[in-house]
């Protein structure tokens, strides 16, 4: 019982200096941050876009929030505005654009993968190899192929106008399967398309930020 105090006292105490330094700080103007929960009580994680357009209509082109600390004590800013964001994600990118923690990536798999790397030398080294490959005037070598694929999609969607979201999962797999691996899908039921189909599925599920921060701030 003693334990189980002391444990709650140390959540509350490490919440509660989160929530004094939060409002402390300059941030962009924001919904209402609650002690301890911050804004996770009107953020529905499966449609946070909706909330974030709401944001924006009431506070502007910045919202700012802290997921547990406005979700769990993690700071989140976000940006309703195109011209916002090529200001600093693009024209700034050196200093705003690098990927944040996401904690769900590495229980499945995804944290080798390249677009969540973090900036560093190994960033920088795929980004070069990336470059030299899909760069305008290397990509031209891929049209044949991509051209095939294409044909074969749209003799699928004739012959089976129902199941055209297979048949688009089908050809987006295909060419990407192809150009990595060197791999050739077959026109219909290819397996390893159905294993991609099923982790994309899984993983657009777990590994919104949203949910991230709930695995960051309750890792147990």
């Amino acid at each position: 019982a003693n334990l189980a105090i002391l444990l709650a006292s140390f959540i509350v105490i490490t919440f509660l200096k989160r929530f004094i330094t939060n409002r402390q700080k300059k941030h962009p103007p924001g919904p209402m941050l609650l002690p301890l929960l911050g804004n996770v009580l009107c953020l529905d994680t499966k449609v946070a876009w909706l909330t974030y357009t709401e944001w924006a209509a009431a506070y502007g082109t910045w919202s700012d929030s802290t997921t547990a600390g406005c979700i769990y004590g993690q700071e989140v800013m976000v940006i309703n505005s195109q011209h916002v964001a090529e200001a600093l994600l693009d024209k700034c990118s050196c200093i705003y654009s690098d990927r944040p923690y996401i904690a769900t990536l590495e229980p499945f798999g995804w944290s080798v993968i390249f677009v969540f790397t973090g900036y560093g030398d190994e960033w920088c080294l795929c980004r070069r190899l990336f470059h030299q490959t899909f760069r305008p005037d290397s990509v031209l070598k891929f049209c044949p192929m991509q051209i095939k694929q294409a044909h074969e999609m749209i003799i699928n969607l004739i012959g089976d106008p129902q199941n055209y979201h297979s048949h688009f999962a089908t050809f987006s797999a295909s060419v990407a399967m192809s150009v990595t691996y060197g791999y050739q899908t077959s026109p219909h039921h290819d397996p390893l398309v159905r294993i991609i189909e099923n982790g994309l599925a899984i993983g657009i599920k777990v590994m919104t930020p949203e949910k991230a921060i709930l695995l960051k701030t309750f890792p147990f």
